[in-house]
């Protein structure tokens, strides 16, 4: 890493800095925009699935009709408050506008790619807002650096492949941030009227923004004891009140702006966040989240995001340089330093509390660090570089790790890319399907998961009408009806057809509930219930002919099928383990087909799930 020198010259060390970071965004615009379009348009992600369909219906009444657009009836509410309503209205404008120059931009299977291109823009400014974030906290190199490491941060990567609001909300969060700190230094109410403004488009996205009232709340006190002669922060609690309230008030009237149907249709929007909210915490049972139980709070996603979402090397400076801010907090408020305190409480105070809340939910998926993720970059940078301005030995070392980080994390987003330049591995099956099975066979599919072949395939991959289908209600409770359709659908099914490992990774972690299921899995991939594996599609992250690995036969224990045993691995493999069932199935899942090869009986069958068929309940069954 290049230390700049306060002795270079301001013009031209204006112009390196200038240069460089424009050379970080740059990279960071390209690896996000590479093949956006990747999966032509099939939009396997749910959440970004959703999102265009729901974009797809909005319309804006014209001429303006007042009385319709203030009632919950309005062709302009979404209805669908999972998500902020500012994602949406962005897309909807944009996409109208596309189709005026080309009118196929008006249909979801076409503006999904203005979306992609929003999210991965949105990405890019969370970059330039880590540079100027870090700039303002420490110096112009570690918010250089800092910009580096997000820009190559594969978590980014991913979720900027997807217009979902992730991105966006992490872009807000980081502006919102970046304006409290320069708010403190030099407050102003035109300042805190930008930050409130800033505050309600982050809410609008997603109100998962609401924590950073947190660290506001901190921003507003630090600058109201810096008009304070005494230097007491409780003296200083009224201007902080006033101050917050216009921060408050302004976050307010930007909310309804932008998601105004918040409050016109204020039962659905209470319902939808209630029903999210509940399902984060595990009071509603739903299938997608029964992969988390067992899992430890903090612990998981923090592993996760360190292993999967950042790369080991980025992840643990990351984590390393989160511990070192904590503790200069710490000897900051020791000293009773209130000014210095306030600057790096700001940025602190949102990571722990956020964390502190997600951390704890029962759903843990990757892309709820991605708000956070920026702060870590930052802080591991910040670390790097104290080490390098240190004494010798601390010197070299922090140059090491510097280097190791760096290639590290340009290794691993450059593996990551051969996800995209690859056929999406749903793609590969339906055309196997469509290339390899006779019509009118029958095929045992799974609910919960993305059927194969794709129902909306086109061109050569249209043949769903060619097969019927047998859907094998896997989540459903286990008992003894259960038990007659898993019979029935092995007798009369000439091939099982699984999308992912959604369901065979998370059902067997649960063989209390589900004892008939987990035999079930346990039996067919040990190829025990007369089908054999002729099938498999693989595309994982890969670089000079190495992969990274996630496993999904270990945590449960499952048999691997001969044909993956044989073939699906290579001894160039770094096999890393666990990933969390958000990082693959989207964008590289593994579908599994197998074929009937030996007819079984009733009886052989019932005689293979043994003992667990016996004591299964009746439907209903307490």
């Amino acid at each position: 890493m290049l230390q700049l020198s306060a002795h270079t010259p301001s013009r031209r060390r204006q112009a390196f800095v200038r240069l460089l970071l424009g050379a970080i965004l740059a990279v960071a615009l390209f690896v996000r925009l590479y093949r956006l379009t990747w999966d032509r348009g099939f939009l396997f992600h749910p959440d970004e699935r959703q999102i265009m369909f729901v974009t797809a219906q909005l319309s804006f009444p014209w001429p303006p009709d007042p009385a319709l657009l203030l009632s919950p009836e309005s062709p302009w509410n979404p209805g669908f408050f999972a998500y902020g309503s500012l994602p949406l209205y962005l897309l909807r404008i944009a996409a109208s506008l596309a189709a005026l120059v080309q009118p196929a931009m008006a249909g979801p299977r076409s503006f999904y790619a203005i979306g992609r291109v929003f999210s991965a823009l949105a990405d890019v400014g969370t970059v330039a807002l880590v540079y100027a974030l870090g700039r303002t906290l420490y110096d112009e190199a570690v918010g250089l650096l800092g910009a580096t490491l997000v820009a190559l941060t594969v978590l980014h990567v991913q979720l900027s492949h997807f217009y979902a609001v992730d991105t966006m909300l992490a872009f807000f969060v980081m502006l919102i941030l970046y304006l409290a700190v320069r708010a403190m230094q030099r407050p102003s109410t035109r300042r805190w009227i930008g930050v409130g403004a800033a505050l309600g488009a982050a809410l609008a996205t997603k109100i998962s923004a609401a924590p950073l009232v947190v660290p506001l709340g901190l921003a507003c006190l630090g600058a109201a004891v810096q008009r304070r002669e005494d230097d007491s922060p409780s003296s200083a609690l009224p201007r902080a009140a006033q101050d917050l309230a216009i921060v408050g008030g302004v976050a307010l009237a930007t909310f309804l702006l932008l998601q105004p149907y918040a409050l016109i249709d204020a039962s659905q929007f209470v319902g939808d966040v209630l029903k999210e909210s509940w399902m984060a915490r595990g009071i509603i049972d739903m299938p997608y989240t029964r992969q988390y139980v067992g899992t430890q709070p903090y612990l998981y996603l923090l592993s996760q995001t360190v292993v999967w979402s950042m790369g080991i090397p980025l992840g643990v400076i990351g984590v390393a340089g989160a511990l070192a801010a904590i503790g200069q907090a710490i000897r900051y408020a020791i000293r009773r330093r209130w000014a210095q305190l306030g600057i790096v409480a700001i940025p602190l105070a949102w990571f722990l509390v956020y964390f502190g809340i997600t951390g704890s939910f029962h759903a843990k998926f990757l892309r709820y660090m991605l708000p956070v993720i920026p702060l870590l970059c930052l802080w591991g940078a910040a670390l790097l570089l104290a080490m390098i301005r240190s004494a010798r030995v601390w010197r070299v070392l922090g140059l090491a790790i510097s280097v190791v980080v760096l290639a590290a994390s340009g290794l691993y987003v450059a593996a990551y890319l051969n996800v995209y330049r690859s056929t999406h591995p749903w793609m590969q099956a339906t055309e196997w399907i469509c290339n390899e099975i006779p019509a009118r066979q029958v095929l045992m599919i799974e609910h919960w998961d993305n059927p194969l072949p794709m129902p909306q395939g086109r061109d050569e991959l249209d043949c769903w009408l060619r097969y019927r289908y047998v859907i094998f209600g896997a989540y459903y409770a286990d008992d003894t009806e259960k038990l007659e359709d898993l019979l029935h659908g092995l007798q009369v099914s000439d091939y099982i057809v699984i999308s992912s490992h959604r369901l065979y990774n998370s059902i067997p972690r649960l063989p209390e509930r589900y004892p008939l299921t987990t035999r079930y899995y346990e039996l067919l991939m040990a190829e025990e219930l007369g089908f054999e594996l002729v099938y498999f599609a693989q595309v994982y992250p890969e670089l000079a002919n190495v992969r990274l690995v996630h496993e999904t036969f270990r945590d449960p224990d499952l048999p691997m099928p001969r044909l993956l045993a044989e073939e699906g691995r290579r001894p160039t493999d770094l096999v890393l383990g666990r990933a969390d069932e958000s990082y693959s199935v989207y964008d590289h899942p593994m579908p599994l087909i197998f074929r009937k090869t030996e007819p079984l009986s009733e009886a052989q069958l019932l005689a293979r799930f043994g003992g667990v068929a016996e004591a299964l309940p009746e439907p209903d069954a307490p």
